[in-house]
């Protein structure tokens, strides 16, 4: 497993005569020879200030379509929760960069992506499963407290996870995630797992939409979240914690969603404690 320290460099400066790079140390990538997806999967790993030297353990946040641009957005946002606010801990945040998107995230076939390798989201759930919680809770210091955060297709991916491994994650962050071509599949799966609403006891679910989505013009995607939302309040108010929110002049993936659901999150952990 080959791991390669990330660093990227920020141009800043009002005027050319003052403008300068700055380098900014992210994270590192590492990779993990999947068995189950029969490929090398990277990941970028950021560790929290102190790790090395601290007895601390940590949680996890996993994100999803991890590339550099989203790593910096999460360190940023984790750190303005820990260090500014203070109402999050330090965490150990991974993310898993894509190969091949749509196979990964879609569970089962639609009109959109109708190629022989798709759906593949149940291995890539048993990749994250099987083989990349264990590399991360073998070889760094976590508290087993793992959060999961998915936006767009990936979002679709999250739900899934959600439905039919609610156990594998305590925290789930959805970001505009609809349900084009597979509506069916949803509304049966969420009838069959909500017949054992106990497996839900405990977890927390957090969900986001733009009203200015350029990619739901005609307000349809908008009607299948609010749905999913609805059945969960329905199903399992009770059992999950829960929190759906719509940001009015948003698009696509609200920028706030993150930090909105990372807040939901560990306010809800304080007042538990």
């Amino acid at each position: 497993m080959k791991k390669i320290v990330l660093i990227i460099s920020l141009f800043l400066g009002t005027t050319l005569l003052f403008a300068q790079d700055i380098q900014v140390k992210i994270g590192f990538r590492d990779s993990i020879k999947s068995e189950i997806l029969q490929e090398n999967r990277n990941i970028i790993i950021y560790l929290p200030n102190n790790y090395k030297n601290s007895d601390k353990s940590y949680s996890v946040l996993y994100r999803l379509d991890g590339n550099t641009q989203i790593m910096l957005e999460t360190i940023a946002t984790v750190n303005r929760l820990t260090f500014s606010d203070e109402i999050a801990p330090e965490m150990i945040i991974v993310a898993i960069e894509n190969t091949n998107r749509p196979r990964d995230m879609w569970p089962v076939n639609t009109k959109y992506y109708p190629e022989p390798n798709i759906p593949g989201a149940k291995s890539f759930l048993a990749f994250i499963e099987k083989e990349l919680i264990p590399y991360i809770e073998t070889n760094y210091k976590t508290n087993k407290e793992r959060i999961i955060c998915g936006q767009s297709l990936s979002g679709i991916f999250t739900s899934y996870a959600f439905l039919t491994k609610p156990e594998l994650f305590d925290s789930y962050i959805i970001c505009s995630a609809a349900f084009p071509g597979c509506e069916n599949y949803f509304k049966e799966l969420r009838i069959k797992v909500f017949q054992q609403v106990d497996q839900f006891k405990g977890k927390k679910l957090f969900m986001t939409n733009g009203l200015k989505d350029p990619l739901d013009p005609d307000g349809r995607m908008q009607l299948q979240i609010a749905e999913f939302s609805n059945s969960i309040q329905e199903n399992l108010k009770d059992k999950v914690v829960h929190k759906y929110l719509t940001y009015e002049n948003e698009g696509h993936v609200p920028y706030h969603s993150l930090y909105d659901g990372l807040k939901f999150i560990f306010e809800f952990n304080i007042k538990a404690q």
